[in-house]
């Protein structure tokens, strides 16, 4: 077993992989990218995955039908060349290699970038007690639906909080309303109905949020997208937040304020039990 890269039609060792350093994903953040998980060499909820990375190229203009770059194939022989049962596969595509300037005058040919690394395996208790967010300020840019590689204000986010000793963050408008956390998307369960803020250009579209939604709908959970403010979000019964990597994490406590008895709720419960090796 061992982390692999694609490089550009080229399978690899992790270590060995590399892009020129003029690169545009390297000089400008000029690129777009999925992570996805592998569930006993079974990726979870590609399609979808590959369809939002579709919408990130052509958020940005990447002029590019990812469709033509077999990413099915090329995924599922990563994940078999990894030897791992359960992977993180990421998948970034830049613009392209150039010279250095703002403007692309000619038309590039887009690097594609693939690694296949072991997915990280979560202390028990994240789940089985939750975690512990603060909320700060939203210093991002104004088109988080776009999955682009600029995460360097993201990155901020989260350094910050685990550095006050908290897990992440929960972003919050200048009107106190509920976004997402740093690389999360965040739900509450308010009088047995599960909220979670509406699907806009100020949160990520998350994958993992969608396919819970349908659960919801499909199991009868009521359920709604709507705006949840700062002051709902605290008096809520239950929060999680979700990620294609992380599953489901319950929150236990929020800038201090411990959220309905401090323990995962039924919901969440519930929800976990939908993802395999959750049940």
């Amino acid at each position: 077993m061992a982390d692999m890269a694609y490089v550009n039609g080229s399978f690899m060792p992790l270590g060995e992989a590399m892009i020129p350093i003029e690169d545009r994903g390297f000089q400008f953040a000029d690129g777009v990218y999925e992570v996805i998980v592998a569930y006993e060499g079974q990726p979870f909820l590609l399609d979808e995955h590959l369809a939002r990375l579709q919408r990130s190229a052509d958020g940005i203009v990447l002029g590019l039908n990812c469709s033509s770059l077999n990413l099915e194939g090329i995924i599922q022989e990563g994940i078999q060349r990894s030897g791992y049962d359960d992977v993180l596969v990421y998948v970034q595509i830049t613009r392209g290699v150039t010279s250095r300037q703002h403007a692309v005058t000619t038309e590039l040919t887009p690097s594609v970038v693939l690694t296949f690394k072991r997915k990280p395996i979560y202390e028990p208790q994240l789940r089985t007690e939750g975690v512990s967010l603060e909320t700060t300020a939203d210093i991002r840019w104004s088109h988080c639906s776009i999955k682009s590689i600029a995460l360097l204000a993201n990155i901020m986010i989260k350094n910050a909080a685990k550095h006050r000793g908290f897990f992440d963050a929960i972003i919050l408008t200048d009107e106190n309303e509920v976004l997402e956390t740093s690389c999360a998307n965040v739900f509450v369960i308010r009088e047995g109905v599960l909220q979670t803020p509406p699907a806009s250009d100020r949160i990520l579209h998350g994958i993992t949020r969608g396919f819970l939604l349908d659960v919801a709908r499909k199991e009868g959970i009521a359920n709604e997208e709507c705006a949840v403010d700062l002051e709902m979000l605290l008096k809520s019964q239950e929060v999680f937040i979700t990620s294609s990597s992380i599953d489901i994490f319950p929150v236990r406590s929020v800038d201090g304020i411990t959220i309905g008895d401090g323990k995962p709720g039924p919901i969440t419960r519930r929800l976990l039990s939908s993802f395999p090796k959750l049940k």
